[in-house]
């Protein structure tokens, strides 16, 4: 509640600023406003774009429907944003509002108002993404060997709100038997507190038969800060307290450490067929430090298909007696995207 008073107060501020009499310009016609939204459209965030609309309403509330009309056009993807930014400056609008809604919902697909009832309808019912890769190789004669690597990820957005889920299988064997099985699940949720800070939590649950470990779980939150977000770059990073649940293979001892975790996650879009993304995951505990890095470069093939080569790093600064600290995967996949 005290969020959403502070946020319409400082745009009622930021209108008032513009529309007094200490202001450089003034609109004066529907073209003035016309291009003040369309200059706010063309930035990143939907800041200027609010700021910009309720502006425009404050100063001609009759018509209201048409900037609102004229929003679908320049950025029907912030629609959602903007109504709602405009009902919580103006509250007596808020019915006005609801009618044409209702409108919209009802409207042809091709006009501007079927526009605004295709974006609040994405924004309610949310977007769904995600991708299956899949790796893997087998040799045979002198040597013997075989590999398979397999990774599920889905990220779920509505709102405020981004889940994701990730499931990650490593296998490999040869002549001696299996060399490597490892089993890794991980959940987390983020909330846009503004354009660029957000809070998250997560969970991620990893079983390596050859680690010394029957189990490892981490649980943490905390709150994170986009450094960079562009279409081409981006950089997010976040930090929080953690709890660690392990498990000994060997002595079966059970071990809850609480300690901190960081995350840092990068991408770039090369082109329009290539990007390249790194993330680095730190978790500290009470006893030991586990960090890993994972980058990948993706080539598009064609169409939802795409190749991916991976390299990831894995280190523990304590591992159990008679195991190596450090781990490393090379994986050369198939991916489909949805």
């Amino acid at each position: 509640m005290i969020g959403r008073f502070a946020r319409t107060l400082s745009i009622l501020l930021f209108v008032l600023i513009l529309a007094g009499p200490f202001a450089p310009c003034r609109a004066a016609n529907a073209e003035d406003w016309r291009a003040a939204i369309s200059a706010a459209a063309a930035e990143e965030g939907a800041a200027s774009l609010q700021a910009a609309v309720v502006t425009a309403i404050a100063r001609a509330p009759g018509q209201a429907e048409e900037i609102i009309a004229f929003v679908v056009d320049q950025a029907p993807g912030r629609v959602a944003n903007i109504v709602d930014a405009a009902t919580e400056a103006f509250p007596a609008f808020t019915p006005r509002l609801q009618r044409a809604a209702n409108d919209w919902h009802s409207a042809a697909p091709g006009s501007a108002t079927g526009q605004l009832a295709t974006g609040i309808a994405a924004a309610t019912a949310g977007k769904l993404s995600g991708e299956v890769a899949l790796g893997g190789s087998r040799s045979t004669g002198n040597t013997e060997t075989e590999q398979v690597n397999a990774d599920i990820k889905l990220a779920y957005e509505r709102g405020r709100w981004t889940t994701e889920v990730e499931l990650d299988y490593d296998f490999a064997s040869d002549a001696d038997g299996i060399s490597a099985q490892r089993l890794a699940a991980e959940a987390g949720t983020e909330y846009g507190l503004t354009e660029r800070t957000f809070a998250f939590g997560v969970v991620d649950y990893v079983d390596d038969r050859f680690s010394g470990f029957e189990y490892e779980a981490t649980i943490a939150g905390g709150l994170g800060y986009q450094v960079i977000n562009s279409p081409d770059l981006g950089l997010k990073v976040s930090a929080g307290p953690a709890v660690r649940l392990s498990k000994n293979k060997v002595s079966g001892e059970k071990k809850s450490e609480p300690g901190a975790r960081t995350e840092a996650k990068f991408r770039w879009r090369i082109s329009d067929a290539a990007k390249f993304t790194n993330a680095t995951v730190v978790t500290f505990g009470t006893e030991r430090t586990i960090s890993e890095n994972s980058s990948a470069l993706t080539m598009k093939i064609m169409g939802s298909l795409s190749g991916r080569l991976a390299y990831t790093y894995r280190h523990n600064s304590d591992p159990p007696a008679g195991k190596d600290g450090t781990d490393t995967l090379t994986v050369a996949s198939l991916v489909y995207s949805f």
